[in-house]
């Protein structure tokens, strides 16, 4: 019986050590990551493609480009960097961002777990003759799709000593669990 409640005292410290462990991995969206994916729906693929970075802070799409986007008319060919000056970077709010103030270059997307975006994206020239479109197309990483890890500055050793104190009252947890049941006689 002893057993029993160690084995069940240990699992159940073990659950809540884990999810408090996991919590911080499941952050939407991913501080300081640059996002890179491909796009998709054009009429004659390949689509191009798109790569931004989020803030340090996690509240602001920045240096989002698309590249080589087949419009119906025209292709917009190169680099194409939104927000162009002078334009604030896109907002994040709670998943998402966009889709901007601009009619001319319309973005947005939302993120999701894992590290992994997706949203839509449409580039138009109305002022071109023929006018130039590139109807709505989706974009989205592949699995795995995050280009590079974050410019860290400073140490994160600061973001880890709650969790290190969270950890330790859990071994501290299970340790007196364990002592307890093993001392407590039968009934």
């Amino acid at each position: 019986m002893n057993t029993i409640r160690v084995a069940g005292l240990t699992a159940a410290a073990s659950a809540v050590v884990f999810l408090l462990c996991t919590l911080p991995a499941s952050a939407h969206p991913l501080a300081g990551f640059r996002y890179a994916g491909d796009i998709t729906g054009c009429a004659v693929p390949p689509c191009g493609t798109v790569d931004f970075k989020v803030s340090g802070d996690g509240l602001q799409v920045q240096e989002f480009k698309a590249h080589n986007v087949p419009g119906d008319t025209c292709t917009f060919a190169g680099e194409w960097p939104y927000p162009p000056p002078p334009f604030p970077p896109l907002a994040i709010v709670g998943d998402s961002f966009g889709p901007g103030p601009l009619d001319w270059y319309q973005v947005s997307g939302s993120f999701f777990r894992g590290g992994i975006a997706a949203g839509t994206i449409r580039l138009k020239l109305p002022s071109e003759d023929p006018p130039c479109d590139t109807g709505l197309l989706g974009w989205s990483q592949p699995v795995g799709g995050i280009a590079e890890l974050p410019d860290v500055s400073g140490s994160s050793a600061a973001n880890y000593i709650p969790l290190a104190g969270v950890a330790a009252a859990a071994l501290v947890a299970l340790t007196a669990g364990g002592w307890h049941a093993r001392r407590r006689p039968l009934r």
